[in-house]
């Protein structure tokens, strides 16, 4: 596979591996889920098919980690985003080719949506910090029953942990699209990628 190197970390022979608990992990059901070149219609890659078990670890180790990202100052949040849109950058001619393997995408489509995708993932952050970072004073009238000499004051909390299932067409974009805002945020993601 075309640019193997930065995937080394994740992949088991020819199956790639899940993360959770800052790790990737190799699923003890054993099974995968073949990924199918359409132009060959050949087996591309493998993804670990993970038990119920696995998944429910998963969650639980989201719900952990939420707590702990719900803290990180938004700036660091913007920070961190920044620095995948770049690395996701960096790294597009890999990427885009497991797109034009994986759903028969143009190469010259698949590094746009790449490259797309990390300009994504840095509006994201820019307007989670303008979004997020911002307090409103609301004279207490807004809501039934009140009169205007109370205020209130409203702010942003995060929701906890995101399920994010994206479809095939746009793999990474439509990722990135439910990663990035989750994120900054201050929410955890699992993402349970399309099998088609």
């Amino acid at each position: 596979m075309a640019g193997s190197d930065i995937f080394a970390e994740i992949i088991d022979g020819d199956v790639f591996n899940y993360y959770s608990d800052g790790q990737w992990n190799k699923s003890s059901s054993g099974k995968y889920v073949p990924i199918i070149n359409p132009t060959t219609r050949k087996v591309h890659f493998k993804v670990q098919a993970c038990t119920q078990e696995e998944v429910n670890k998963v969650i639980e180790s989201a719900k952990t980690a939420q707590k702990i990202w719900a803290k990180t100052p938004l700036w660091k949040r913007a920070e961190l985003l920044h620095k995948a849109a770049a690395i996701l950058k960096e790294h597009k001619a890999p990427i885009a080719d497991c797109l034009v393997k994986e759903i028969a995408k143009p190469a010259k489509d698949a590094v746009t949506e790449v490259v797309r995708s990390g300009d994504l993932v840095s509006y994201c952050a820019e307007e989670g910090v303008r979004v997020l970072g911002e307090g409103k004073f609301l004279v207490s009238d807004s809501f039934p029953g009140n009169d205007r000499t109370k205020y209130c004051l409203t702010s942003k909390i995060p929701l906890g942990v995101v399920l994010a299932i994206p479809p095939f067409n746009y793999p990474v974009n439509l990722a990135v699209s439910k990663i990035a805002p989750a994120l900054i945020s201050g929410n955890s993601i699992v993402l349970k990628p399309p099998t088609q």
